[in-house]
């Protein structure tokens, strides 16, 4: 079979993959079993697989196996499948790809499955948030936020005061300012987040933009972007951010300057804590984004961010339903699983696993639960072409931080681009 990538299954008209698919075997069948893939780290695929043996245990009639990446592998190597009608029967989805995959025909409408999936618990921004054009293409494993992961004993030790929801970018530029100025040794104040498109996100909803439009197009303008690459370069020039060529080498959780004890702060999804704790010794305290200078949260928003989806071309269609199920329903799993894939969807789910709130799990929790009722409303679905523009948003922050742009051209270059990539 002809290998194709990431970018050339997203390039395939749905009438292409369709034909694709025909020609290929099934699979889901008595020879295979049922295949289940996911991305992620250790964490994640040790989760995954305990709960997955509960699965079986229940089921000794059924047979499942397992397939598992990082996430960049991840996604080339499911493109080539879906391509060839060799998707895995049910594989987790990132909300950056998934309008791809179920425009294009990939993904089972799991309205149709005998059974269905419980989602009664679920809450409701998760519950709907696999829709796509009338069909429910996806079921959401965890409940997101963004956050600012702070090392309160590091800032503690140089008399300075950690964070509480409701600081602004002007206050966390001041406290990254303090720390570097009292800390030196080759410290910095913040990790380098300019390339970070999710987190421009909330920047750009507290200047009074959605990222994308609600057919698909950029909504944001240039000038919020220029001035998003602008705070963060004056953080570089400043000593205060790493330079470039430290933060493309700690963009991993083991890399981070974040547990290499080099920054106090890093920013990411909620639910990342778990990943990182574990490095670390000293207490992270898990915290809003920083505000706009109302100090409101309303750019930040809950979310679905990840799916657990099946192959249209699945040969056992109620088996994969009943995996699903499981996993986002069933005591053992959401044990199992914790926060490695986000905040569970359900309440009865956050109170199974917050009762320490001093766990990394419970003080994740317990951010999204407080923050909420202050939040934004969830944004539509991502459109296509949106992980091909985390990587420009990504490359050209990394231009602007080795000098090779500046900021202005950088965000116009990336209004240029999106405009081609989201009207392709």
């Amino acid at each position: 079979m002809t290998r194709i990538d990431r970018r050339g299954f997203l390039g395939l008209s749905a009438a292409a993959l369709l034909a694709a698919s025909a020609t290929a075997c099934g699979f889901g069948g008595a020879n295979t079993g049922l295949r289940v893939a996911w991305y992620g780290g250790g964490p994640v695929h040790e989760a995954l697989e305990k709960a997955l043996a509960a699965f079986t245990g229940d089921h000794p009639d059924a047979r499942v196996a397992t397939e598992k990446a990082p996430f960049e592998d991840y996604w080339d190597k499911l493109a080539t499948q879906a391509a060839g009608g060799q998707a895995p029967d049910v594989f987790r989805m990132s909300m950056s790809y998934f309008t791809e995959y179920a425009t294009r025909g990939a993904l089972l409408d799991l309205r149709d499955v005998a059974g269905g999936i419980r989602t009664d618990d679920l809450d409701p921004t998760v519950a709907g948030s696999g829709a796509v054009d009338d069909g429910l293409y996806g079921i959401g494993q965890s409940t997101i936020t963004h956050a600012a992961f702070v090392n309160r004993p590091q800032v503690e030790a140089l008399g300075l005061q950690v964070p509480q929801t409701g600081w602004t970018w002007e206050q966390f530029a001041q406290l990254a300012r303090s720390f570097a100025a009292a800390a030196g040794d080759g410290r910095f104040g913040t990790s380098d987040a300019s390339g970070t498109m999710q987190t421009f996100d909330v920047f750009a909803r507290q200047h009074g933009s959605e990222m994308f439009t609600a057919d698909g197009a950029l909504a944001v303008g240039a000038d919020v972007i220029e001035e998003w690459f602008t705070f963060w370069h004056g953080l570089r020039r400043d000593g205060v951010a790493p330079p470039a060529d430290v933060t493309v080498e700690s963009r991993t959780f083991e890399t981070s300057t974040l547990v290499a004890g080099r920054a106090p702060v890093q920013f990411g999804w909620v639910q990342q804590v778990s990943f990182y704790q574990p490095l670390m010794s000293d207490r992270l305290d898990v915290v809003a984004v920083p505000a706009g200078a109302d100090g409101s949260l309303s750019g930040q928003f809950v979310k679905a961010l990840d799916l657990w989806c099946v192959s249209s071309e699945t040969g056992d269609a109620e088996r994969a339903a009943q995996v699903i199920d499981f996993l986002v329903n069933d005591d053992r799993a959401i044990e199992s699983i914790g926060v490695t894939l986000g905040i569970p969807p359900s309440q009865r789910a956050r109170s199974l696993l917050g009762a320490d709130p001093e766990s990394a799990a419970g003080r994740a929790i317990a951010l999204v639960e407080a923050v909420a009722p202050q939040v934004g409303p969830s944004p539509a679905p991502w459109p296509q072409g949106y992980g091909e523009l985390q990587t420009t948003f990504q490359r050209l922050g990394d231009e602007v931080a080795f000098g090779q742009s500046d900021p202005a051209r950088a965000a116009a270059a990336f209004v240029d681009e999106a405009d081609r990539v989201l009207s392709a």
